[in-house]
């Protein structure tokens, strides 16, 4: 068994008065060859379709191609190729009504981004809860835990904290946001950390993780402003995480 988890993550929305909600998703993998195995298959759909949406002229290509994002205007069938490939892979989602967060978090600007940074670290234990009740990880070996992030979003989130929150959450057991309450932890065993940012131009994971973020926060912005059901449109996500 491989004792690691390859999480790559990005958002949807932004917590602040001026939007209904905000969320955090993406895909989880369990070894670096299941990774590998969807990047191939991912880039294969991405080449095959990039062409139709770039400005430029073939005969005046430069091959600097167009990111293919979850905001791109794509034909449906085009949107389908790419969800559908996405949606068999683990898939994970954190919704945050802004609504319910309390004002003296969401009228300022630190507290917004320390419960960003606690949402985070939320769902990347969900994750792991996931995995161990899912006997696709042992608690009682040591774990390599690979994260995956936007560096776009590092400038605003905190993220300068984030692994040795999450370490200490996983190991220590701490896990509430004021931390008025610890919890045992759930790894038994060595845990080792390697969170990288990327150019989500240049990563393809973080691509797929934007994808999924923006459907999410779609199907959540009409429930939350129409209280249209989301349980369909996203039991294909295998962890979910709701707050507050």
């Amino acid at each position: 068994m491989n004792n690691e988890i390859f999480i790559f993550m990005d958002d949807s929305g932004k917590l602040n008065k001026n939007e209904n909600s905000c969320i955090f998703g993406g895909v989880f993998f369990y070894s670096s060859k299941d990774y590998a195995n969807f990047i191939n298959k991912y880039r294969s759909v991405i080449n095959s379709i990039k062409c139709k949406y770039c400005k430029q002229k073939i005969d005046k290509c430069n091959k600097n191609c167009i990111e293919i994002k979850g905001t791109t205007r794509m034909k449906n069938s085009d949107r389908r190729r790419i969800f559908n490939l996405i949606k068999n892979e683990y898939n994970y989602g954190v919704f945050i009504d802004n609504s319910k967060v309390y004002d003296f978090i969401m009228n300022d600007k630190a507290s917004r981004g320390r419960f960003c940074d606690y949402a985070q670290k939320r769902i990347i234990k969900e994750i792991v809860l996931y995995s161990i009740k899912n006997k696709k990880i042992d608690p009682n070996k040591p774990l390599k835990l690979y994260i995956k992030i936007d560096e776009a979003k590092t400038k605003s989130n905190g993220y300068y904290n984030l692994k040795d929150s999450i370490y200490e959450e996983l190991v220590n057991g701490i896990i509430n946001f004021d931390y008025s309450k610890t919890y045992k932890p759930i790894l038994n065993n060595e845990l080792i950390i390697k969170l990288n940012t990327y150019d989500s131009k240049y990563n393809l994971g973080i691509q797929s993780a934007d994808i999924i973020s923006h459907y999410l926060h779609s199907k959540f912005e009409s429930f939350v402003t129409k209280g249209i059901s989301i349980d369909t449109v996203t039991n294909f996500i295998k962890v979910k995480l709701f707050l507050p």
